[in-house]
């Protein structure tokens, strides 16, 4: 008898927590006019930019819909250098608090490996990774070929899946994480085919340590985000202390905007130039093709940079929904941030839904 009542009684708690997880709502619909802060940017009106306030109300009510986006966090857009949208669907506090931006963090190491290459530390992107890291590489006189650009264009020929990568990276297994990736096998010969993985931009991190005797987070903060007003981040690295350059890089909403405005500018923020220009275009125009064709989101790659000739745009993509979205020929950056642990399938934000969120915007086919 008491364990029917037992019994009972849990059924009518799964019944009630039930009700409460269906009904309540899981987001806000808070303020979407930013307001100005002092923190480096300029904010205005829609319309005093030319973008439509009724393309923005109704990009907005999608955005704060129950059944959709369901992990997104806050939308942003800036338009000719100012700050015109900004809405937190989740906590307003989001605003002041850094969060994984995921992949985003792979055009972050691009903009970073730019200043050390402007600085000469690197021959070319011809230059293989055995001449910088010899003593990590197996036999294997193929995998000797791997050069900086193989890396850059996820063509090294590695086989390391990301779905296993960061549990085995992270893990005592790895007791060397490079010479534990360079000896994994190979699917295809060095720069020939173009596979999406977390490996290629982890050994580039551990090039720049190996080539300047610096953390590629230590470049960043001072080349990179101090310059751009970046102070409250944080970069997770792996067991031996070197920077996750494929992801593990948290930042702040505005500041991912900061990161987008100063590529639309060529390299350039508040008057200085902070990456070579020559970088940027080099590493945002498209170098190789991808496997990704789903339609129209037909995608190129350039240097951890994904080419949208839809919109003649870039985008710095990460898992779940984090994107900077750069459309030069309209001076536009749009900004999303998103719970970074989901299943893209299920409850995480694809690329496409989001491109489609904010096509309005943008227009084009």
């Amino acid at each position: 008898m008491r364990m029917i009542v037992l019994l009972a009684c849990c059924s009518l708690l799964l019944i009630t927590l039930n009700a409460c997880i269906r009904d309540a709502p899981y987001k806000i619909a808070g303020p979407n006019m930013p307001l100005q802060l002092n923190d480096g940017w300029e904010v205005a009106a829609p319309e005093d930019v030319g973008i439509s306030r009724q393309s923005l109300d109704s990009i907005y009510t999608q955005f704060i819909a129950e059944d959709r986006f369901f992990n997104a966090k806050s939308l942003l857009v800036v338009k000719d250098g100012k700050l015109v949208f900004e809405t937190y669907c989740r906590d307003l506090q989001d605003r002041d608090r850094y969060s994984n931006i995921q992949s985003v963090t792979k055009s972050v190491t691009s903009l970073v490996f730019g200043i050390i290459y402007s600085e000469h530390y690197v021959d070319s992107l011809s230059q293989t990774l055995y001449s910088i890291l010899p003593d990590k590489f197996p036999s294997d006189g193929s995998k000797r070929t791997i050069t900086m650009r193989d890396l850059f264009t996820m063509r090294s020929g590695i086989l390391f899946d990301n779905d296993v990568f960061s549990v085995e990276i992270y893990t005592d297994e790895s007791r060397d994480p490079v010479k534990y990736i360079l000896n994994k096998p190979m699917y295809a010969e060095p720069g020939e085919e173009f596979y999406y993985r977390d490996c290629d931009p982890h050994l580039l991190s551990y090039a720049i340590t190996r080539l300047t005797g610096r953390s590629e987070e230590v470049w960043a903060r001072e080349r990179l985000f101090a310059p751009l007003g970046i102070e409250d981040y944080y970069w997770d690295s792996d067991h031996f202390g070197t920077s996750m350059g494929a992801h593990g890089l948290h930042l702040r909403p505005r500041d991912l905007a900061k990161i987008g405005q100063m590529v639309l500018n060529n390299g350039v923020w508040r008057g200085r130039q902070i990456v070579d220009s020559a970088w940027i275009a080099e590493s945002t125009r498209q170098q190789t093709t991808t496997s990704y064709q789903v339609a129209p989101d037909i995608r190129g790659y350039g240097y951890y940079w994904w080419v949208l000739p839809r919109w003649d745009a870039i985008e710095a993509w990460g898992h779940g929904g984090n994107s900077i979205l750069i459309v030069p020929n309209q001076a536009l950056v749009i900004v999303m941030t998103s719970m970074p642990h989901t299943d893209n399938d299920v409850v995480g934000t694809r690329s496409e839904q989001f491109h489609e969120l904010v096509s309005p915007l943008i227009g084009g086919s």
